[in-house]
C-alpha cells in the first residue's frame, strides 16, 4: 500500500488551503453528500498514562472513503502528550486505489482551520482581536487560521509557563499579520476580545461567564470525556453549535451537565423539525434568527477525508 509521508507533502499546503477543505468539508456534510458515520473511542488507564484510540470514519459515495486512525499516550492532569501515531486510510472508489496518508500534520491544520471557521460562521468576517488559550500545536494553527481568515489588528496567547509562551512567540509572532500579545493569565488574554478560541486539555473549567463578559464569540476545540473547558453556565446562557451532538454529548462539558441533571438547559440550537443545528447547518448559512456564540467542535472524519483528498489529488499531479 502506497504510504504519503508528511515530510513529502506538508511543504506543499498553506492554511489558505486547509481552511478551503475544512470548509468544503462542513458544507458538502451540511448538505448531506458526505457520510460522517459515528466514530469509535477507547480511554483508559495504563499505568500511570492514559491510552486514548479513536477511529474516524466518513465516506464521499461514489468517489471516496476515509478512516482516520489515532493512538495516544498522555498525562491529562499535567497536559502532557508522551506518544501519538495518526493516520488516514483513504480509498479513491472510482480508481479502487487505497493509500495512507500521515495525519498528525493534516490533524493539527484541520482542527485550526475548524476553529477560526467556527467563529466566521457565527460572527462573520468583521473580527479584529482574538484570543487564543494554549501554546500548543492546536492552539498555534487557531492563531494561524485566524490571522489568514479574518483581517485582524491583535492576536492575544497565553500560557501558564512563561517558556511556553516564549517559544509560541519565537515560533509563531514573525509569521501573522496581526500583531501578537502574549499574555500572564486568562483574564488578561481575553480581556477585550471579540472572540476567544480555546484547546487546552485541562480536567477543571478555565472559562466562566464572568471572565467571558464582553466576548462575543467562542471555539472550544473540545477534549474527550476527561476534559473541560468550559463552565456549565456559559453552555447554559450562550447559544450552542455543535459539530456532532453524539460527540459532544460524550465530551467532558456534557458529561459533566449529565452528570448533575444540567443536560437539558445546555442551549442547543432547535431546528424547524426539531432537530439540532450543526456545524453543517452553520457552514450552509442554515442558522436563521438564531444567534448562536459558542462553537463547540469536537472534529470530524469529514474534515480528514476532505484534507487527505487534497493532499491524494495533488500527489497524482507528480
Amino acid at each position: 500500500m502506497e504510504w504519503l509521508r508528511e515530510e513529502d507533502f506538508a511543504g506543499r499546503f498553506s492554511m489558505r488551503d486547509f481552511l478551503g477543505a475544512c470548509h468544503q468539508a462542513f458544507e458538502l456534510y451540511g448538505q448531506g453528500v458526505i457520510v460522517n458515520p459515528p466514530r469509535e473511542e477507547v480511554v483508559e488507564e495504563r499505568g500511570e498514562l492514559d491510552y486514548f484510540a479513536l477511529d474516524m470514519p466518513a465516506q464521499w459515495p461514489g468517489k471516496y472513503r476515509a478512516r482516520k486512525i489515532i493512538e495516544e499516550f498522555s498525562d491529562v492532569k499535567q497536559g502532557r502528550l508522551a506518544k501519538r501515531e495518526a493516520y488516514i486510510e483513504f480509498e479513491d472508489l472510482q480508481q479502487g486505489k487505497v493509500v495512507r496518508v500521515d495525519a498528525g500534520f493534516i490533524t493539527d491544520m484541520r482542527t485550526g482551520a475548524a476553529g477560526a471557521l467556527g467563529i466566521k460562521y457565527l460572527a462573520g468576517e468583521g473580527i479584529r482581536r482574538v484570543a487564543v488559550l494554549g501554546t500548543g500545536r492546536i492552539s498555534r494553527n487557531l492563531a494561524l487560521a485566524c490571522d489568514e481568515l479574518f483581517e485582524l489588528d491583535e492576536i492575544r496567547c497565553t500560557s501558564r509557563k512563561a517558556e511556553n509562551r516564549a517559544a509560541f512567540a519565537a515560533e509563531v509572532g514573525a509569521g501573522l499579520k496581526a500583531d501578537l500579545r502574549m499574555t500572564e493569565s486568562i483574564a488578561a488574554c481575553v480581556d477585550s476580545a471579540e472572540a476567544v478560541l480555546t484547546a487546552v486539555p485541562t480536567p477543571q473549567p478555565i472559562l466562566t461567564e464572568l471572565l467571558l463578559a464582553g466576548v462575543g464569540y467562542v471555539t472550544v476545540i473540545a477534549g474527550d470525556g476527561r476534559t473541560r473547558q468550559l463552565a456549565l453556565e456559559v453552555l447554559q446562557r450562550r447559544g450552542v453549535v455543535v459539530d456532532v451532538l453524539e460527540q459532544a454529548q460524550k465530551s467532558g462539558e456534557f458529561r459533566a451537565a449529565s452528570e448533575v441533571g444540567a443536560m437539558d438547559t445546555i442551549r442547543l440550537l432547535p431546528g424547524r423539525e426539531g432537530e439540532i443545528l450543526d456545524i453543517g447547518d452553520a457552514a450552509c448559512g442554515r442558522l436563521g434568527d438564531s444567534t448562536p456564540s459558542v462553537a463547540y467542535l469536537t472534529g470530524m472524519g469529514a474534515q480528514d477525508l476532505c484534507s487527505a483528498a487534497m493532499v491524494y489529488e495533488d500527489s497524482l499531479l507528480k
